[in-house]
C-alpha cells in the first residue's frame, strides 16, 4: 500500500500527535474507493480544504512537553511495557556480535520491530481494524523515528504493519528501494541506486508537497530500480531510504521535525513471531523546509 501525503486532501486528521500517523496506513486505503465516485472538486475548493485540514491539524498536533534529563522532550511519557514484550525487543547475542564492528561505526544502529502477530500469538497486537494504530503498545514497539532514533518517538518515521514497513506521518514524504549490494557498511550516496534517492529535490510549498506525494504513490521506476513508498522486507536484504519531514507552522502552532534524511539499512534476521532486527546506517542529515500557515 502506497503512502502519500495526498492524506491532506483525503479529510482525515487525528486528535493529536501519533493520530497523524496511522489515517495514512490505513483509513486512506479505505476512503480511497469512496472518494473515486466523488465528482473532482475545483483546485480552489481542494486549496479551501486543504487549509482547513492543515489548521485543524495544527490545532490538535501540538505535541504535549514532559520534563526530560536535558530540559523538556517533545512527547508522552513511555508507554509500560510487560517482561514479555520488552524481552522480545532484545537485540539478540548473535547479532550483536555480527555485527559488532559495523555498530562501532559513526550514525549506525540496530533496532527491533515487533510483528502485529497472529491470532495463535498470545503477545499478539491486534491489527483487524484501524483502531491498531492508536494501540500505544504498538506504537512503541512496532514504529521507528530515524530523526529521533528510537523506537515510539513522538517524529514517527515507520511502521512494521502486515508484513510490510511503510511511511507514517502526513507531513513528510519517504520512499525505498532495494539495493543490488551485500554489506551495508560499504554503501555510500554514489551505491547504484542511492543517487536517484539523493537527487529527489525538497518541496518549496505545502502544494509542492502534495505534488511530489502524488508522484511518489504510485511508484517510480528509475535506471533497473524500483521506488516506492512501502516495502516487503526481506532478510538479508539491503534497502535505500529518503525520508523528508516537512515543518508546519501556524502562529504558535506546530509540527516538529523538520529533517531531510538519507539512509540505508539492512533486514538482519526475522524471529518466528514475525519481528524483524533492522542495522541502519544513516548517509546525510540535514534541515528541510518549515512552511508558515497564514
Amino acid at each position: 500500500m502506497a503512502v502519500s501525503l495526498n492524506t491532506f486532501s483525503s479529510g482525515s486528521f487525528l486528535n493529536a500527535g501519533f493520530a497523524c500517523v496511522f489515517l495514512v496506513s490505513v483509513v486512506l486505503s479505505l476512503a480511497m474507493p469512496v472518494e473515486a465516485q466523488q465528482p473532482p472538486r475545483s483546485p480552489e475548493a481542494e486549496r479551501a480544504e486543504r487549509e482547513r485540514q492543515m489548521a485543524d491539524y495544527l490545532r490538535r498536533g501540538n505535541p504535549p512537553l514532559r520534563p526530560g534529563s536535558r530540559g523538556y522532550s517533545i512527547g508522552r511519557p513511555p508507554v509500560e511495557l510487560s517482561k514479555e514484550i520488552k524481552a522480545r525487543l532484545e537485540i539478540s547475542p548473535e547479532i550483536k556480535t555480527e555485527y559488532a564492528a559495523f555498530l562501532k561505526m559513526r550514525n549506525t544502529g540496530v533496532f527491533k520491530l515487533l510483528s502485529d502477530g497472529s491470532e495463535a500469538d498470545p503477545l499478539a497486537i491486534k491489527s483487524a481494524s484501524s483502531t491498531q494504530m492508536m494501540n500505544p503498545i504498538f506504537r512503541a514497539t512496532s514504529t521507528y523515528s530515524f530523526r529521533e532514533k528510537q523506537l515510539g518517538s513522538w517524529l514517527l518515521d515507520i511502521v512494521y504493519l502486515e508484513g510490510q514497513i511503510r511511511g507514517m506521518m502526513a507531513t513528510s514524504h519517504l520512499i525505498f528501494t532495494q539495493l543490488g549490494v551485500e554489506d551495508i557498511a560499504s554503501v555510500t550516496a554514489e551505491t547504484p541506486g542511492m543517487p536517484f534517492l539523493a537527487s529527489l529535490a525538497q518541496a518549496k510549498s505545502p502544494e509542492e508537497v502534495d505534488e511530489i506525494a502524488a508522484r511518489l504513490a504510485p511508484g517510480i521506476s528509475d535506471g533497473g530500480f524500483r521506488y516506492t513508498t512501502s516495502t516487503w522486507p526481506r532478510v538479508g536484504k539491503i534497502y535505500g531510504l529518503r525520508l523528508v519531514a516537512y515543518g508546519f507552522r501556524r502562529g504558535n502552532s506546530f509540527s516538529p521535525g523538520e529533517k531531510d534524511l538519507l539512509l540505508a539499512f539492512k533486514i538482519a534476521t526475522r524471529d518466528e513471531d514475525g519481528s524483524i532486527t533492522v542495522v541502519w546506517k544513516e548517509l546525510h542529515r540535514k534541515n528541510a523546509p518549515v512552511f508558515k500557515l497564514k
